[in-house]
């Protein structure tokens, strides 16, 4: 049984596959951060090498399917981002190193299951060298090799990696799926489990995360306060906190791209107030500050603040891409 949340129809595609037998060697999948490309990814593999019937697969509780999804399972690998120096900044990559023992691990035949699969964390971030070197795995591929590339950033991609992979598309969630699953899975009351899955904004992996980890919501609620508190400061204060995330940028450049996602998330609340939709509001813990805000901003204003903050960000994002290529 599929453990993602919604994405019926990827499910669909892999589950054909499966069906006839026509897996290809090399999956893409594409989608936002959070979204559940992990988790179809470790099913996948679950898939790939459940002992049950194939009407089963994946079935979840086998000894192959309870090993992959403990992280135990010998076949089955996760090729994570680790930390690199550039200068100032620290910066997560997958290195050359990782994709050498990949290759490796790949010329020997499955210790205890029917594959070897090994899933890339977010495939945009391997390095030139690392890319390079998983390409040539791709172009001649082992036999009973599974590669499952991961990323939310598919135009970082070498397109020649990409046209090795079959794609698959996921997008973030419906609101009602999200907050489902936090009431079935963690037991969260239905107002509650409304509230944080607006705030995931059809992020399951972030409201799941959100709801077992209180400090994550504490970090976020101190966001938005900040944010509130900005339009109420002087502009010395305001110069004060652009160049707090410069520095935090170059300490930490995902981290700071995460910050001003949240600003966006705050401008477009006040827009969606203004514009008479309040229970359109993704934020609805910090409603009174928003509307007090939203009384004397105006609409160009606000717009225009978006498109500033999405300006950088987008800036942010294409700097991060260029450090891996």
């Amino acid at each position: 049984m599929w453990q993602v949340v919604g994405h019926e129809e990827a499910i669909a595609l892999l589950t054909k596959s499966l069906e006839k037998d026509m897996l290809s060697h090399a999956y893409l999948f594409v989608g936002p951060p959070q979204v559940g490309k992990t988790t179809l990814a470790v099913n996948l593999a679950q898939a790939v090498n459940c002992l049950e019937s194939q009407s089963e697969w994946p079935c979840g509780e086998c000894t192959q399917c309870r090993r992959i999804a403990a992280g135990q399972h010998s076949d089955v690998q996760v090729i994570d981002l680790e930390a690199n120096q550039d200068g100032s900044a620290i910066i997560r990559e997958i290195r050359i190193d990782q994709v050498r023992e990949v290759q490796h691990f790949a010329t020997l035949k499955p210790y205890e299951g029917k594959y070897r699969v090994f899933i890339f964390q977010e495939a945009a971030s391997l390095s030139h060298e690392a890319s390079n070197a998983l390409l040539k795995l791709l172009e001649e591929p082992p036999e009973s090799v599974l590669f499952i590339l991961l990323t939310s950033d598919v135009e970082s991609i070498s397109p020649t990696i990409i046209s090795r992979c079959q794609w698959v598309g996921l997008n973030y969630l419906a609101l009602s799926d999200i907050t489902q699953e936090l009431q079935k899975m963690l037991g969260i009351p239905p107002q509650e489990a409304v509230d944080l899955a607006r705030l995931s904004k059809g992020r399951i992996g972030w409201a799941l995360e959100a709801a077992r980890e209180p400090q994550l919501m504490e970090n976020y609620a101190t966001e938005l306060e900040r944010m509130a508190s900005l339009l109420d400061e002087t502009l010395e204060e305001r110069f004060a906190y652009a160049e707090g995330m410069a520095t935090l940028y170059a300490r930490n450049r995902e981290k700071a791209v995460e910050q001003l996602k949240t600003a966006v998330s705050w401008w477009r609340d006040l827009l969606v107030l203004k514009g008479g939709g309040g229970e359109f509001v993704s934020n609805m813990p910090a409603m009174e500050a928003l509307r007090r805000h939203a009384g004397w901003i105006s609409t160009p204003q606000v717009v225009e603040a978006i498109r500033r903050t999405r300006d950088t960000i987008g800036y942010m994002e294409a700097k991060i891409g260029r450090a891996h290529v």
